[in-house]
């Protein structure tokens, strides 16, 4: 006679794991997302990173466009929980920017095979050329980007925040090209600590 309760828990391995984390899946999924682009991720790839079969991946956040979607937007989120934390801070203008690009440039040298960058700036820009929905994902988090760094600079003090807002955001965005590429901590660190100069130079 067969064991009911080995049955019971293969069964249970095949699907959806008993203590299922969406946002620990999600997360996951960003992770592989960014590592390797939307096109170049596999559902098998998915399935593996979450730890989900395809039944219970497609159940938890339907296809594969809908868990890039989902990725994206928990990137959104993540970003403005983050200005808003910097925010809260009420650093002066340099101190401000300093620990600002330091966040930037340590989340951008994380990566399952080596630095990964942005998952807006890495993936988001290639495909939206072709998705109307992740051009308006990426739309939407290219100005909540500008927004909160304008408002940052404003409250530090900036003389002029809407053109520095560019600046900044503009070397934000180089950062994430130069991680991906493989430049080293200290180049980042040097890039990023010209864009202060300019903006809040050393009396």
């Amino acid at each position: 006679m067969r064991d009911s309760t080995k049955n019971t828990d293969t069964g249970r391995k095949r699907g959806r794991p008993r203590a299922f984390d969406p946002d620990a899946a999600l997360g996951a999924a960003a992770e592989r997302f960014r590592a390797s682009g939307y096109s170049g991720t596999s559902l098998d790839e998915l399935a593996a990173a979450t730890r989900l079969n395809r039944p219970s991946l497609y159940s938890a956040f339907g296809d594969k466009k809908a868990l890039y979607l989902a990725a994206l937007a928990r990137t959104h989120a993540r970003a403005e929980r983050g200005f808003a934390r910097l925010a809260e801070a009420d650093l002066p203008l340099r101190a401000m920017l300093e620990r600002f690009f330091t966040a930037v440039i340590d989340g951008y040298l994380t990566g399952e095979n080596g630095p990964a960058g942005c998952l807006f700036i890495s993936t988001a820009t290639t495909e939206s050329v072709g998705d109307p929905e992740v051009r308006a994902a990426i739309t939407r988090f290219l100005a909540m980007e500008d927004a909160q760094v304008e408002l940052l600079l404003r409250n530090a003090g900036s003389a002029a925040p809407a053109l520095q807002a560019r600046v900044v955001t503009a070397m934000v965005h180089s950062l994430s090209v130069r991680a991906r590429a493989g430049a080293p901590h200290a180049e980042l660190v040097r890039a990023a600590r010209d864009c202060i100069d300019l903006i809040a130079p050393v009396a």
